[in-house]
């Protein structure tokens, strides 16, 4: 089973939700942690999932996941209602980047994706979600390319 239908059937089945797209990421930039947090953890990969729950009025939302070094399962991390999503920023238009940040209310991420078509995979649904699940309020999408858009540029 590979990771991501690993973590939909580990973290979002049993909240009664379904996983919409994954994109497997690393931070551009290291958040400088003041103190040692839990003693370090070491190695882990990253997953920024988007859900939307199953019973009616459908609420999406954007998970952080982890995985720790040796370890089979993966561990919910921070959680935003996709209502809190400001803006996602391609980084560049004009070339295949793995690079986007995404600016929520109270939180900003820099990351870079596995490669740069997973991000544009992710991108594009999301963009569909927000367009499908947001009636007012949509986040702004910056420096994207056309093709994630479904056509049209910004």
């Amino acid at each position: 089973m590979n990771a991501k239908s690993a973590i939909s059937k580990e973290i979002f089945a049993p909240h009664d939700e379904r996983m919409l797209g994954a994109v497997q990421v690393k931070r551009r930039t290291k958040k400088k942690i003041p103190f040692l947090a839990t003693g370090g953890q070491g190695e882990y990969l990253t997953y920024i999932c988007l859900s939307v729950t199953n019973k009616k009025p459908a609420q999406a939302s954007i998970t952080k996941v982890k995985q720790f070094e040796g370890s089979t399962s993966f561990v919910r991390r921070t959680q935003w209602m996709l209502e809190q999503l400001r803006q996602v920023n391609g980084i560049d238009p004009n070339r295949d980047s793995p690079e986007f940040d995404l600016l929520f209310e109270n939180a900003f991420d820099q990351w870079v994706a596995s490669t740069a078509s997973e991000k544009c995979t992710f991108f594009q649904v999301l963009h569909h979600t927000c367009q499908r699940y947001l009636t007012d309020k949509k986040p702004e999408f910056i420096n994207c390319q056309s093709k994630i858009m479904g056509g049209k540029s910004i």
